[in-house]
């Protein structure tokens, strides 16, 4: 009764929230480069009649002569909104921009088209049933619930680029045909994966590791690591550091190929430092050259009984430092890292790869960085 009362209530709030939406179009093709412009309101029509500019939790409508290039960051200035696409609705989420659309979003109409260079997460499902959707050069699409690419109409998914992202938190399933993939992005589909044609899936769906550990046994430092499947996985590499800048490549296990079953994997690493830190960290590299980089360690024979499960390089950082998150055994259960400024604002970093938060997500002044690894919880004060 408790957890129907709850869900009950969750879903009247989205309604409500709906309710209360206001819906505006773009005057026109507009680029919008900073908040001043997009509070602008010559470059909105406001569909409910009168003027205004789109405020959170507002609705956009796009379509033939309502079109927007936004290259400004909305999730900092804390305006999430609601996304519809009609007949040539056109969106490009450029460089600068970043962009959280509340609810789901589906792509149907004829000629639709999204551009996708910055910051664009989905909060849920994405329909794509027409039109063309392209993360490229830097680009990064986040997608909290499922991606689903129906039959029915026509277009092209493009993923591209070292520096862009395509992350799906549920299931990838693209009945239209295989994406078209080049130059070595970042894609993460965490749940199930299907597709029409092509290899897609067993080319992307990543190595689950269901643990990594760090022990000092017999005079030497074992390293050991489980899996619960692998896909396109060649081979792991172990790499060691006793100042997080030099990696050393100490040692070379050969991959399962394709596999739905758990593998166990040890390394021993007999010339570690003794008497200091030492740092590791298990990089897994597909047939193709792709990379994953997961968590870093640490051992440290005179004080490991005394370590914390998790630690921090730096507590104070200046500009271009970056903090590295370490643990002294990861257990990979819902982990979830995210930093709070002074102002409050919050930044997710929970899918940044091996724990290595960027200089630039931290907000001058004091900032509190949360790791929440279960149910275990930590928090650490960085000054910027």
């Amino acid at each position: 009764m408790k957890i129907t009362t709850i869900v009950l209530v969750s879903l009247l709030t989205m309604l409500f929230n709906n309710l209360l939406a206001e819906q505006y179009k773009p005057n026109g093709e507009i680029t919008i480069n900073t908040i001043g412009e997009w509070q602008n309101s010559g470059n909105w029509i406001r569909m409910a009649g009168g003027s205004g500019s789109p405020s959170n939790n507002d609705e956009i409508v796009l379509s033939s002569n309502a079109r927007l290039n936004l290259d400004v960051d909305l999730k900092s200035n804390n305006i999430s909104l609601y996304l519809t696409f009609e007949s040539d609705g056109f969106l490009q989420v450029k460089s600068n921009g970043a962009l959280l659309v509340l609810g789901g979003l589906t792509m149907s109409q004829n000629n639709v088209e999204m551009k996708v260079f910055g910051d664009l997460e989905v909060n849920g499902n994405f329909q794509l049933d027409n039109g063309n959707l392209f993360i490229k050069d830097g680009g990064n699409l986040l997608i909290n619930g499922d991606f689903l690419r129906s039959d029915i109409g026509s277009g092209q998914l493009e993923i591209g680029g070292d520096a862009t992202s395509f992350t799906v938190e549920g299931d990838f399933d693209d009945q239209h045909n295989a994406p078209n993939i080049y130059a070595n992005p970042y894609i993460n589909i965490k749940g199930s994966c299907s597709t029409k044609s092509g290899s897609f899936c067993d080319d992307y769906l990543p190595v689950t590791l269901i643990s990594f550990i760090v022990s000092y046994h017999d005079e030497n430092a074992v390293i050991k690591w489980s899996t619960a499947s692998e896909q396109n996985n060649k081979s792991f590499e172990v790499y060691r550091s006793i100042d997080l800048v030099h990696w050393e490549l100490i040692g070379t296990l050969k991959g399962q190929g394709n596999s739905l079953v758990t593998h166990h994997y040890q390394w021993i690493d007999t010339t570690f430092n003794e008497t200091g830190r030492n740092y590791y960290q298990l990089h897994q590299i597909d047939f193709d050259g792709r990379r994953e980089v997961f968590e870093t360690l640490v051992l440290d024979v005179q004080h490991q009984s005394s370590l914390p499960e998790v630690m921090i390089s730096n507590n104070a950082i200046r500009s271009g430092e970056n903090v590295q998150i370490m643990y002294r055994n990861e257990k990979f259960n819902s982990k979830y890292i995210v930093i709070v400024h002074s102002d409050g604002k919050t930044m997710d970093c929970t899918d940044i790869p091996r724990g290595l938060i960027p200089n630039q997500l931290f907000a001058e002044g004091m900032n509190i960085l949360w790791v929440s690894n279960g149910r275990d919880k930590y928090s650490f004060k960085i000054l910027k």
